[in-house]
């Protein structure tokens, strides 16, 4: 690993120096001392963390953008996000590529320990951590001028940085953990003195403890909110990301005490009333989240953004991401769609489908048939903002040669069905490519243009953490120490929004709070992460066939949970496998693969 480690530092100082453009990917980098020219004053701190930033942003791209050792990952076509959130309860992968064939049939992961997929995850998630020890072991030097008229000022410039840095690697250790279990724990700079061959796995426990010192400082020193401007994480994303660590260690009252200041704060709230740029277009509240995802478009739901630029890369946005590609199904293949003509697109129908149907997609994953049955609950379904037109699509569109804009039809029916083809019980099939499901809209390119309809990518900013999953962690913290009706209130404004009927507090479970997560978080949610987390509750194994994420991916997955497919063993791992190069390149020490494996 830490040949890694010293690889990504050069790369992030690289990245600063060329403003984020691709270019610097193919440079060799000549001079690894570059750290003592950037890390000198506070400018140059803040630099650093804006580059951390962008990689943080990564988990919206796709695996194959990283670039490591000289080598690129090539035909890794899906977003990182997607090994976070996929394979669960509520979707699986709809076009079966070999690299993520567990999505859709969770027991081919066990043959999966040299997967490239798993070690440009793990790669880029320590290439966080350890650049984030970069700016917190540098931090100390004594010689920064950390600017400010005073020392009180120059010492809150300072642990503002280090605060920054701390929330980073706290991110990336969450990611780690509930994607690998026990990881080496690495919390200084690496260099020539202490560089090692001899990591051991820390225990989940002994990383959390680190997490919960990094989050708490990072409460301490950075604002609740910037007062324009979601796009860097802040106070309320260290407390929801406390929250959810203290309810992994049982300590549900802590949770709730992290919690209260943020859902109860004025600063946030959850929108209600219609606002931002489609506000005079058909939707509700609920869709102009995705539409609108900044302070500065009156958003106050959205504790954290991702910035994007079109088409031009900046620092302080990301190029290209690409949730859309991978949650848009791949509609223009179906062949009542690829036969269609219009005299004055000869050429380019294909552009003019996806400009009519919010932009191309991949079909690469697809939400479970299980997880729109969730939307039917108290027969809510007709009514539901998460479930209607503008949120999900039910409906394809075209031109006739008048202009006028037409459904797609099939016999006079839609060409969209919730319904079990014969390829998603296949086990021998290779790919499903099911085109005819419904998708989510919220990664739909909000600023389409004719020329860029049929690109795979997507440039609008994004919404990556909601005050509505604050919520539910709340909730969840609320009913673990026996205030079900308190749990039933948080989790009804939710409801409310969304237009549907009201629950009380006999209603509320673990697993109602997860048939609601699904129902308003469905692609956002770190999925896996959620179901992996209580399923570790109280020493729990993951793997135990007994467990709330098996036992939901049974019962909701119908690709994924079918029988003979893993779900339903004590074999099967469901954390993923620590990658084989880095256990044989840790000569000092022998590292232990995770157990299925």
């Amino acid at each position: 690993m830490e040949k890694y480690i010293r690889i990504f530092v050069l790369i992030i100082f690289i990245g600063v120096v060329s403003s984020c453009s691709e270019d610097f990917l193919n440079e060799n980098p000549v001079d690894d001392m570059y750290a003592e020219n950037l890390l000198v004053d506070y400018d140059g701190f803040e630099s650093m963390n804006y580059a951390l930033l962008a990689m943080v942003r990564g988990e919206y791209s796709r695996l194959d953008d990283e670039y490591v050792d000289g080598a690129n990952y090539s035909s890794l076509p899906f977003a990182k996000s997607i090994f976070f959130s996929a394979g669960a309860d509520n979707s699986w992968g709809n076009n079966r590529h070999s690299r993520a064939a567990f999505l859709s049939y969770p027991k081919n992961i066990t043959t999966m320990i040299d997967n490239d997929s798993f070690l440009a995850l793990f790669e880029w998630l320590y290439a966080v951590v350890n650049t984030s020890n970069v700016v917190i072991t540098r931090a100390e030097d004594k010689d920064v001028d950390w600017g400010g008229s005073d020392e009180r000022e120059a010492l809150e410039n300072k642990n503002y940085i280090i605060a920054q840095a701390r929330l980073y690697r706290a991110w990336a250790y969450r990611h780690l953990i509930y994607s690998f279990g026990a990881v080496p724990l690495s919390t200084k700079e690496i260099t020539g003195s202490n560089y090692r061959v001899d990591w051991e796995r820390n225990s989940v426990d002994e990383i959390r403890e680190v997490m919960v010192g990094d989050l708490l400082f990072a409460i301490d020193n950075l604002p609740l909110r910037f007062e324009d401007n979601n796009t860097k994480p802040n106070q309320a994303v260290a407390r929801h990301y406390l929250g959810e660590t203290y309810l992994a260690m049982g300590e549900d009252e802590k949770a709730m005490e992290i919690l209260q200041p943020l859902v109860e704060s004025s600063d946030f709230g959850l929108m209600t009333e219609r606002f931002g740029n489609n506000a005079d277009e058909d939707g509700n509240a609920f869709t102009d989240l995705f539409a609108s995802p900044l302070y500065t478009e009156g958003n106050i739901e959205v504790l954290w953004a991702f910035l994007n630029s079109d088409p031009d890369e900046l620092a302080y946005g990301t190029k290209k991401v690409f949730m859309r590609n991978m949650w848009q199904n791949y509609y223009s293949n179906l062949s009542d769609i690829s036969g269609l003509e219009h005299s004055d697109y000869e050429g380019e129908t294909v552009n003019l489908f996806w400009l009519l149907n919010n932009g191309k997609g991949a079909g690469r994953c697809a939400i479970s048939i299980g997880a729109y049955s969730l939307y039917s609950y108290d027969d809510q379904q007709d009514n539901d903002y998460r479930y209607d037109d503008n949120a999900m699509t039910w409906h394809l569109y075209f031109l006739n040669e008048d202009d006028e804009i037409y459904e797609v039809k099939d016999d006079g029916e839609s060409l969209i069905e919730l319904k079990v083809t014969r390829k998603m019980k296949d086990d021998s099939d290779p790919s499903i490519k099911n085109y005819n499901l419904p998708s989510t809209k919220k990664w739909k390119w909000v600023d389409s243009t004719f020329e860029q309809s049929d690109e795979d990518g997507q440039y609008n900013d994004l919404p990556y953490l909601r005050l509505a999953e604050t919520y539910f962690l709340y909730a969840e913290a609320l009913f673990k120490q026996g205030d079900s009706g308190e749990a039933a209130e948080w989790i009804n404004k939710i409801r409310r929004r969304a237009n549907v009927s009201e629950i009380s507090g006999s209603d509320v479970s673990i697993d109602f709070i997860l048939d609601e997560r699904s129902r308003e978080l469905i692609t956002e949610e770190n999925r896996r992460h959620t179901l992996i987390r209580l399923s570790q509750e109280d020493g729990g194994d993951e793997r135990s066939a007994a467990n709330i994420f098996k036992t939901r991916v049974r019962e909701y997955n119908e690709v994924s949970g079918r029988d003979g497919r893993g779900m339903d063993d004590d074999v099967t791992p469901v954390l993923f496998p620590i990658p084989l190069s880095f256990i044989e390149s840790n000569s000092g020490n022998v590292i232990e693969q995770n157990p299925g494996y």
